[in-house]
């Protein structure tokens, strides 16, 4: 008969993992060495989660319930929808988010690689970001056509702006490009 998980112990792993993974890396980062961080054992990790592979997945999966759970109703308004784009990456790059951003980033860059575990996990959470912007882009008013290829635009925009964030010298002027982004593009008038 299998050991019962204690759930509790696997979520506290889960939100010292989200730390460590945000420090360590994610692609270069052996097991051992982000158990070290998290104060516990790479066979504790195992006996969990599996591989370090399913950690990170599991880790993801976690940050995205919780991100899921913030997320505020569908508004019908341009202001709105302004708002929301503008707070939402204020929490990617400074709040409660980016822990699990810089996490993310990283393997969606690991599932570029052939045969990467990653995959499937990035073609489905961009679809399901894109679709969830599109309806948000529609629900302010655009034509269904524009609301997609607005919503492909900002994320794909989105992810080279956060790497630039995250690694620039002068991060306020990456601010100032996504707002622009907003204003200029995204928002335009269709």
């Amino acid at each position: 008969m299998a050991r019962q998980i204690d759930q509790q112990k696997r979520d506290d792993l889960l939100e010292k993992a989200v730390e460590g993974l945000a420090y360590t890396g994610v692609t270069d980062t052996a097991l051992r060495t982000l158990a070290a961080h998290m104060g516990t054992s790479a066979r504790m990790l195992i006996y969990y989660f599996g591989s370090k592979e399913s950690l990170i997945l599991d880790v993801l999966a976690h940050q995205q319930r919780l991100f899921a759970a913030a997320e505020p109703d569908v508004e019908p308004a341009i202001d709105t929808l302004r708002t929301y784009l503008l707070t939402d990456w204020e929490a990617l790059t400074r709040g409660h988010k980016k822990p699990g951003v810089r996490i993310l980033e990283q393997v969606f860059g690991a599932a570029c690689a052939e045969n990467s575990p990653y995959r499937d996990y990035a073609a489905e959470t961009l679809t399901g970001l894109t679709r969830t912007l599109a309806a948000r882009f529609t629900a302010a008013g655009m034509p269904t056509e524009i609301a997609d290829l607005r919503a492909h635009l900002a994320l794909s925009s989105l992810q080279g702006l956060l790497m630039m964030h995250f690694t620039a010298d002068d991060p306020e002027h990456i601010d100032d490009i996504f707002r622009r982004l907003v204003d200029e593009v995204l928002l335009a008038p269709w």
